[in-house]
C-alpha cells in the first residue's frame, strides 16, 4: 500500500511538472501557431474583464532622449526611433545629424523602444517612463542579409491559351510553374507570356496578389498582351509572411538567373495591393533591384490600423480584425506591428515607385498611401501617386470604366518608363 501511494505522488508530481512546463511553453513560445491563440484568448480576457485598452489617461510629460551610434561610435543618422501605446497610438522621432533623437509628449508607462535604420539590424528594448524622463543611448549592429533555402525542383507544364472578356478582350499564353523548396512545393504560381512571339526577351512583372493567383486573370493577362512575361502568385492569407517572402526570393532567384526562357531578367518590376504589399514592402527592406514597383492600396501602417480599431472609427473586413487581435497589444509586440509597416523602414534606395490608391478605401485609408509618398519623396526616392474617387479597396472592376482606363493607362505608361 506504501509503495502505491509513493508511485502515484512520483506519477502525481511528474504530471504536473509537465503541466507547469506546457503552460510556460504556451505562455512564452514564439510558434507562430501559438501565440496568436494566445493573444486572442488574452484580449478576450481582458475585454470579459472590462480593460481599458484605450488611450492612456496618464499626462503626456515623458521623455526619452539619446544618441544612436554604429559599431566605430559614429552616428547615424534618419533612424527612426518609436514606442507604442496600449491602443496602437504610435510615437516616432528621427535621429538628427549628430545620430540624437528625442520622443516627448509620452504618457507615463512602460515601453518597448524600437529602433530601425536602413542596413541596421532592428533594436527593441525596454524603457520605463512610469517614474521620470530617461535618456536611452543605443549602438546599432549591421543588418544581416536574410537567407533562404535555394530552389530544390523547378517544373515549368505544358503551354495553353487564356483569355478574359471582362474588363477587356484579352488573350495570353499560360504555363503553370511549380517550385520546390525546403517546405514542399511553394503556392499556385502561373507565368503568361504575349501570343505574339518576338526574339527580344521580355520585361518580367513579378504580379503578388491578394488571393489565388488564377482569381487575378484580369490584370496579368492583360499586362502579358502588352509585351510582359507576368510571375503571378497570391500568398495565403496568414500571420507567418516569412515563408512566403522566402518564396518570392526563390522565384527572384530563378527570373534573375535565367531559369525562364525568353524573360529578361535584368528588368523586373513587382507590383502587390491590400494585404500582399504587405510581403512587397517588407522584400524592399531586403531586395531593391527592381525597375520599378506597383503598389495599389498598400497597408503600410498596421498600428494606425488597430488604433482606430480600437476607437471604433474602424471595423476591419475580411477577418483583419481578427488578425490585428491575434497580433497582440502593440505596446509589448512592437516589433511584429513594426516589421510590416513600411513607414517606419523608410530607405533613400528604392526604386522608381507608382501608388495607386482609392479615396474609398474601406480598408486602407487612402491617407496612409499619401504619407508613404510624402516621406519617400523626402528622401529623394522617384515616387508618382494617383488617387481615385471610386473603386474601392482593390481598384478592381467587372465592368469598364473610365477611372479603370485610366489606372490602366497611368501603371502602362509607368511601366514603359522604367522597364
Amino acid at each position: 500500500m506504501q509503495w502505491f501511494k509513493r508511485s502515484w505522488r512520483k506519477l502525481l508530481g511528474i504530471i504536473v511538472g509537465l503541466l507547469a512546463i506546457g503552460v510556460i511553453w504556451f505562455l512564452t513560445t514564439d510558434n507562430v501557431t501559438i501565440w496568436p491563440i494566445r493573444n486572442t484568448l488574452r484580449y478576450q480576457f481582458d475585454q470579459w474583464r472590462a480593460d481599458g485598452q484605450s488611450a492612456s489617461q496618464q499626462p503626456a510629460d515623458r521623455s526619452i532622449t539619446g544618441c544612436i551610434r554604429d559599431a566605430q561610435q559614429q552616428p547615424i543618422v534618419g533612424a527612426i526611433v518609436a514606442v507604442s501605446e496600449r491602443n496602437g497610438k504610435l510615437h516616432r522621432a528621427s535621429s538628427d545629424n549628430q545620430g540624437c533623437y528625442t520622443l516627448a509628449n509620452l504618457p507615463a508607462n512602460t515601453y518597448r523602444l524600437l529602433v530601425t535604420a536602413p542596413s541596421y539590424r532592428d533594436d527593441v528594448s525596454a524603457v520605463d517612463l512610469r517614474s521620470s524622463s530617461i535618456q536611452h543611448n543605443l549602438q546599432l549592429a549591421p543588418a544581416i542579409a536574410a537567407s533562404f533555402a535555394p530552389v530544390e525542383k523547378l517544373h515549368i507544364g505544358a503551354t495553353s491559351v487564356v483569355s478574359r472578356t471582362t474588363p477587356y478582350p484579352t488573350q495570353a499564353l499560360r504555363q503553370q510553374v511549380q517550385v520546390w523548396g525546403d517546405n514542399g512545393e511553394q503556392q499556385l504560381t502561373l507565368l503568361y507570356r504575349p501570343i505574339t512571339t518576338t526574339t527580344n526577351p521580355l520585361p518580367l512583372m513579378l504580379a503578388v496578389y491578394p488571393g489565388p493567383a488564377d482569381e487575378w486573370e484580369s490584370v496579368s493577362i492583360p499586362l502579358a498582351e502588352r509585351g510582359y512575361s507576368v510571375l503571378a502568385v497570391g500568398p495565403a492569407y496568414s500571420l507567418d509572411l516569412e515563408a512566403d517572402i522566402a518564396d518570392l526570393k526563390r522565384l527572384l532567384a530563378l527570373a534573375r538567373g535565367g531559369s525562364f526562357v525568353g524573360v529578361d531578367g535584368s528588368r523586373v518590376a513587382i507590383m502587390a495591393g491590400s494585404y500582399s504589399s504587405l510581403h512587397v514592402l517588407r522584400l524592399l527592406q531586403d531586395d531593391v533591384g527592381f525597375t520599378g514597383v506597383v503598389l495599389l492600396g498598400p497597408i503600410s501602417d498596421l498600428f494606425a490600423m488597430r488604433e482606430n480599431f480600437v476607437a471604433g472609427t474602424f471595423m476591419p473586413p475580411f477577418g483583419l480584425d481578427q488578425a490585428l487581435i491575434a497580433l497582440g497589444y502593440p505596446d509589448e509586440q512592437i516589433q511584429r506591428y513594426a516589421t510590416y509597416s513600411a513607414q517606419l523602414h523608410p530607405r533613400a534606395d528604392l526604386p522608381p515607385i507608382l501608388l495607386l490608391h482609392s479615396r474609398t478605401d474601406e480598408v486602407v485609408p487612402a491617407s496612409q498611401s499619401e504619407f508613404l509618398a510624402e516621406q519617400w519623396r523626402g528622401l529623394g526616392v522617384e515616387v508618382e501617386s494617383y488617387f481615385f474617387d471610386g473603386m474601392s479597396h482593390y481598384l478592381q472592376a467587372v465592368d469598364r470604366s473610365p477611372e479603370l482606363d485610366e489606372l490602366y493607362r497611368i501603371t502602362l505608361d509607368f511601366l514603359a518608363r522604367v522597364n
